[in-house]
């Protein structure tokens, strides 16, 4: 419960909601409401409600497909572009999120902002040609994994998410995601999200990216740099992740220990990186 909110706004634009968020440290956006109402922080005396800035659109373009910051989780799922983009990665990954419910409250913005480091989301889009906008209330543009390394920054400053816009995968590649959890259907503790593009018989680019093995989800650059242009395997998997594996300082806790998590990425991404690039050949 939110016992001290004195103040509720419907700002009209974002310029305004940024303002008076910013004219004042107890105030906080509001989209879908889920994570503020639990938190129940009992500084909170202002409430900027998002609703009426138009931030809940899913456009689809040529190119690629826009989608605003209040979008719900669901409606990730349940659109027919969305539904099926980039093989359904994005709609696979928000079907762990939250259960049903939740994602019909939770929005794309408010799930960014508040992802742990297993989110699925955010692990996903990483795989992903992807670009964030937010607001400070001036405008900006910025590639999605720089908002993951900076998000604490951007939290810090109070910018307002307002939406991203994720360029449409080439023909001849794939996507596929891996979970590990408690439950087919629960929170991963472990994920990983692949994507592969073949040309010639030869993944030419690969982006693997991994949730729930440090404190936010993050790409595995060195594995991609050893497996481009060549012909894979499971083994060669497995032996290009080593890099990757060594400098990770894994977290640990009651849902899985360090070794565990390293042990279900190294399977993981095996797992994804081999299926991606078997789809992408057959097309």
């Amino acid at each position: 419960m939110l016992r001290n909110v004195k103040t509720y706004h419907k700002p009209l634009t974002i310029e305004d909601a940024v303002g008076l968020v910013h004219s004042n440290r107890n105030a906080v956006y509001v989209g879908g409401g889920a994570w503020i109402v639990a938190q129940g922080d009992p500084q909170l005396e202002v409430l900027v409600d998002l609703q009426k800035l138009a931030l809940d659109r899913i456009d689809g373009e040529i190119e690629a497909v826009r989608i605003g910051a209040m979008t719900t989780l669901q409606a990730l799922i349940d659109h027919s572009d969305v539904g099926t983009f980039a093989a359904g990665l994005l709609a696979a990954a928000a079907g762990f999120t939250q259960s049903r419910t939740l994602r019909e409250q939770g929005t794309l913005g408010g799930t960014l902002i508040v992802a742990g480091s297993a989110d699925p989301l955010t692990t996903a889009l990483l795989v992903l040609d992807v670009e964030i906008g937010y607001a400070d209330p001036v405008r900006h543009i910025a590639p999605f994994e720089s908002f993951v390394a900076y998000r604490d920054r951007l939290i810090e400053t109070r910018a307002l998410l307002t939406g991203i816009r994720v360029a449409r995968p080439p023909t001849r590649s794939a996507t596929a995601f891996e979970v590990v959890g408690r439950s087919p259907k629960d929170k991963p503790i472990v994920c990983v999200a692949a994507y592969v593009v073949v040309d010639e018989g030869l993944p030419v680019e690969i982006r693997v990216a991994a949730g729930g093995i440090v404190d936010h989800p993050v790409r595995l650059l060195k594995m991609e740099h050893l497996l481009k242009g060549q012909l894979l395997t499971a083994e060669r998997v497995e032996a290009a992740l080593a890099p990757n594996l060594e400098e990770l300082n894994p977290i640990s806790d009651y849902r899985g220990s360090a070794e565990y998590r390293l042990e279900m990425v190294r399977v993981l991404a095996r797992r994804a990186v081999m299926h991606a690039w078997n789809e992408a050949r057959r097309k």
